[in-house]
C-alpha cells in the first residue's frame, strides 16, 4: 500500500467519482482505476461500490478512509516538520474550541521561551483529538473531561463549573447560582457530549429532569435558549455564546468539568512537546 495509492482513494470517496477524481488529480481515468484496482486486490477487498451514478465506499471503504486520512496528514506533517529541520521545530498540538482562551497563555509563555518554534495546530471535538492523538498526528493536545484516560496521560490546566443558559423572559430571579432541583420546572437543552455526565448528577439526587432538546451544537443552542424554548446547560467557558442571554452558575461539584492537557500513554515525546508541557505543569 503505497501513500499515492491512499491519496487516490480519498480523492474518489471525496468526490463520489473516478471521473472527476481522475480531472482533479491531473491525470486520465484508466490509470486511477488501475491503481484503486491494485490496492483493492492488495487488500482483499472491494472498497467502492460502482453505479451509473458514481462510486460510494463500502464498510471495508469506510474505514480505510478513516485511516487513510490520517496517515495522509501525519506524513504531510512529517514532511513539514523534515523540511524544517535545522530552521524551525514544530509543535503538533490539538485544541477544542472551547478551550482556546484557557491554553493560549501557556502558548504565549512557550513561544517567547522558545522563538524558533512553528506550531500546526488541529481543531476538533475531544474525541476526534483523542483519536488525533492515538494515531501519532498530534504529540499533545488540550481536552476536556469527561474522557478516557487509559490510555493516555494527563495533567489539569482548570476546573469549571456547568451554566444554566436561558432568556431573560423566560425566568424572572436573578441569583448568580443554582442548583440542579431549581432546573426541575424549566425544560433543558443539553449537550450531547455531557449528557451522560448531567443526567447521573440529576439522578444521583432522585431527581428527573425534563430534557426537552439533546443537540451536539452549542452555537445552535444557544439560539434556541435566546427565542425562550428551553434553558441550555453547557461548561462555563462556552459563556462566550451567551451574548443577551442570563447565565447562571451551577453550584453543583458533581457537574464541574476539567480542561486537561493529554499525551500518549507511554510514549516518547519529542523535546518540543515536552518542553510545552513543562511550561504547562509548571508550578
Amino acid at each position: 500500500m503505497e501513500l499515492r495509492q491512499l491519496e487516490y482513494f480519498r480523492e474518489i470517496a471525496d468526490t463520489g467519482s473516478i471521473n472527476e477524481a481522475a480531472r482533479r488529480l491531473n491525470m486520465s481515468q484508466p490509470p486511477l482505476s488501475y491503481q484503486i484496482r491494485q490496492l483493492e486486490e492488495e487488500l482483499h477487498v472491494r472498497l467502492f461500490e460502482r453505479s451509473r451514478r458514481g462510486v460510494a465506499l463500502t464498510e471495508a471503504g469506510r474505514l480505510l478512509y478513516g485511516r487513510a486520512v490520517n496517515l495522509l496528514d501525519y506524513a504531510r506533517s512529517t514532511q513539514l516538520e523534515v523540511a524544517k529541520a535545522g530552521r524551525k521545530r514544530v509543535l503538533r498540538l490539538g485544541i477544542t474550541p472551547t478551550t482556546v482562551a484557557t491554553v493560549m497563555p501557556y502558548i504565549t509563555a512557550f513561544t517567547r521561551k522558545n522563538p524558533d518554534i512553528n506550531f500546526e495546530v488541529y481543531d476538533g471535538s475531544t474525541y476526534t483529538l483523542y483519536d488525533y492523538l492515538l494515531g501519532g498526528i498530534l504529540e499533545v493536545s488540550v481536552a476536556r473531561t469527561p474522557l478516557r484516560l487509559d490510555e493516555i496521560e494527563c495533567a489539569v490546566l482548570q476546573t469549571e463549573p456547568m451554566i444554566a443558559v436561558s432568556s431573560p423572559k423566560m425566568q424572572a430571579e436573578s441569583a448568580a447560582s443554582l442548583h440542579l432541583p431549581d432546573l426541575l420546572d424549566r425544560p433543558l437543552i443539553l449537550y450531547r457530549r455531557y449528557e451522560k455526565l448531567i443526567l447521573d448528577a440529576f439522578h444521583a439526587q432522585n431527581l428527573e429532569p425534563d430534557v426537552f432538546c439533546i443537540c451536539d451544537d452549542a452555537r445552535g443552542a444557544m439560539l434556541w435558549a435566546e427565542a425562550g424554548l428551553a434553558t441550555a446547560v453547557f461548561p462555563r467557558s462556552m459563556q462566550s455564546l451567551c451574548g443577551g442571554l442570563r447565565v447562571q452558575t451551577l453550584a453543583e461539584p458533581a457537574l464541574e468539568t476539567q480542561i486537561v492537557l493529554i499525551w500518549k500513554k507511554g510514549g516518547r515525546l519529542s523535546p518540543v512537546a515536552q518542553d510545552f508541557l513543562d511550561i504547562c505543569l509548571a508550578p
